[in-house]
């Protein structure tokens, strides 16, 4: 099988990203061809650093014709389908944000959510059928991540590892605040921090608590730490065995209007760490999240979404009118920019080619 996966970047260490690696890696020791591809032609002529995934930026110099598009962000999925008329497609929604938005197109046949609660907002906010979303929880490569610590009776080193929060935060402070309460030696990784982990599986046993959340706190967890998950505007509980279920549902997440960040709370959760119960979490995890396994699963849905595109006749009326609402949707925003730049808010847009004589 050709795959053609579609992301918003592809040179940074988020989830998505993170995904896209499993996800080709998965794919080629299975024998299938994969390609990565972004329309951000600054994009590096690999995945990240060290992953051996070809990338492709440009549709029209493509090396091989793919059989399904593994569609993420709509930026990037649409212009895919644009450009390859003919190829079916699935869509897999990482986040809220409006990069994630699902777009609906015919030859998008099916949709995955990382969450059940990213599943209802899709059935409401894009009007998908319920029939047509499969809540996709994240993973982990158990091949990457093989080492697992044991906790010490009690926690000396942590760490807040998290892109969204910068050194000064409501919630960097807090945590930061708590931790010295605790007498923890806390180390700071993330975009705002300067401070990238490009070897997770090598890094993060070496802490006993991590702050964070979704596929870094499935990392985590997969290593053997104790996990206390944050939020974009806060910071919530210590992942134990009787949270576990909801918390692996919601993608170790916690929601956007939670109360703001306390010192005295998040204390309280690094009181509540203990190993024997963090074992069993981590056992469960990496029983329930192996990647491996899922992968399985979702060449299945793969297989499926081809064969009822070959069983429907192509209807590029459809197609085009999809295409159209599309476009007017994102329209508005392209608008604004250029109203923006032609009043000097901005400094650059578009091509060198463009300017004032284009009309």
């Amino acid at each position: 099988m050709r795959v053609l996966i579609t992301n918003n970047r592809l040179d940074s260490r988020g989830g998505a990203e993170a995904f896209v690696r499993d996800l080709a890696r998965g794919l080629q020791a299975r024998g299938h061809s994969v390609l990565a591809y972004s329309s951000d032609p600054g994009q590096r002529e690999r995945l990240l650093e060290s992953d051996p995934v070809p990338v492709a930026t440009d549709l029209e110099a493509l090396t091989f014709e793919p059989d399904i598009i593994h569609a993420q962000h709509h930026l990037d999925a649409m212009t895919a389908l644009t450009a390859l008329p003919g190829i079916p497609a699935l869509y897999h929604c990482h986040g809220a944000v409006w990069r994630e938005c699902a777009p609906k197109h015919p030859r998008i046949y099916h949709y995955l959510a990382m969450s059940s609660t990213l599943a209802q907002r899709m059935m409401i906010e894009s009007n998908i059928a319920e029939t047509d979303i499969t809540v996709w929880l994240n993973g982990v490569d158990l091949a990457r991540f093989r080492t697992v610590r044991k906790l010490p009776r009690k926690p000396t080193r942590a760490l807040f590892f998290n892109g969204h929060h910068g050194p000064e935060s409501e919630t960097t402070v807090a945590v930061r605040t708590a931790a010295s309460r605790r007498g923890l030696q806390l180390d700071f990784a993330g975009f705002h921090f300067g401070q990238r982990i490009e070897r997770p599986e090598i890094s993060l046993p070496d802490y006993d608590i991590v702050f964070a959340s979704g596929k870094s706190a499935i990392d985590a967890l997969a290593c053997g730490c104790a996990v206390i998950v944050l939020g974009r505007t806060s910071c919530g509980v210590l992942v134990r065995s009787e949270n576990y279920d909801h918390l692996r549902e919601v993608n170790f997440s916690i929601a956007v209007n939670s109360p703001p960040p306390s010192a005295e709370k998040i204390e309280e959760q690094i009181n509540r760490v203990a190993g024997e119960d963090c074992a069993l979490v981590t056992e469960r995890l990496r029983r329930e999240a192996d990647f491996t396994l899922a992968l399985e699963r979702l060449v299945g849905i793969y297989e499926r979404v081809i064969e009822i595109h070959r069983a429907l006749p192509t209807d590029h009326r459809a197609e085009s009118l999809a295409t159209s609402r599309y476009l007017r949707k994102i329209v508005p925003l392209i608008k604004s920019v250029d109203a923006a730049h032609k009043l000097g808010e901005l400094s650059t847009f578009g091509s060198p080619a463009c300017s004032e004589s284009d009309g």
